[in-house]
């Protein structure tokens, strides 16, 4: 009741326009943060120097053990890492003085323990890449093993030639070129050799063993890329 014996009627106090710009660009900002995070965030591989130094170690282990004959070691050693455990496809390249001596995947795709596919690629680097003059147990010292693991496999869809050659991402996409059961395929450090994305898709069509141009050619190859997480023993 008011001093005139009047009931008081109580209006609500409007809310400030500064408290509702907040509310709202900390709701849009949740939102945005959401659909990055499962939606737009690129898949990415990371593994820390520990677990590097822990698959150059077992992929040594395995080199050794394949060239004395006695198969895959223990695949599961004490200590390996939950990540090193989780499914995952890897290249494994092995050189000596420089040379490259076995580069080998057996499967582009995630299918088994990533651990599992580093020690398997070795074995078959050592012992199945007839590219290459066979290691011996006499170069073992000076050997040294680079691992590239495979992430975001895709195809690549374009319309010709030229869309191809604006779509490649040079010194960051590996590249796949596919007829019929024919692979050939180009690390993404490959790039270092051939920058030009032309010379780059002629040289992995010889490495194929087709026409240089045969990229240019319809029907297309089917063509993917994909992107690598890399490591190497040290000189």
């Amino acid at each position: 009741m008011n001093a005139n014996n009047q009931p008081t009627v109580e209006r609500p106090v409007p809310r400030s326009r500064k408290g509702n710009f907040w509310v709202r660009f900390i709701l849009g900002f949740i939102v945005v943060a959401f659909v990055w995070f499962f939606a737009i965030r690129p898949n990415t591989i990371e593994l820390s120097w520990s677990e590097q130094e822990q698959l150059l170690g077992l992929a040594r282990e395995q080199m050794v053990s394949s060239l004395t004959n006695d198969g895959l070691i223990d695949i599961y050693p004490p200590g390996i890492s939950e990540r090193s455990l989780r499914d995952g496809a890897a290249f494994v390249s092995l050189t000596v003085d420089g040379a490259l001596r076995g580069c080998m995947i057996d499967q582009f795709q995630p299918h088994e323990p990533l651990v599992v596919n580093v020690l398997r690629n070795t074995e078959l680097a050592v012992r199945g890449d007839d590219r290459f003059q066979r290691l011996t147990p006499e170069e073992i010292e000076r050997a040294r093993i680079a691992i590239s693991v495979v992430y975001d496999v895709e195809p690549l869809s374009f319309e010709d030639e030229r869309d191809l050659l604006r779509r490649l991402e040079p010194d960051r996409d590996g590249v796949i070129l596919a007829i019929d059961q024919d692979i050939a395929t180009y690390l993404p450090s490959v790039w270092q050799t051939f920058p030009d994305p032309a010379e780059f898709l002629s040289q992995l069509c010889i490495k194929a063993g087709w026409d240089a141009n045969r990229w240019r050619m319809q029907p297309y190859p089917t063509i993917s890329t994909y992107h690598v997480f890399a490591f190497e023993e040290p000189e």
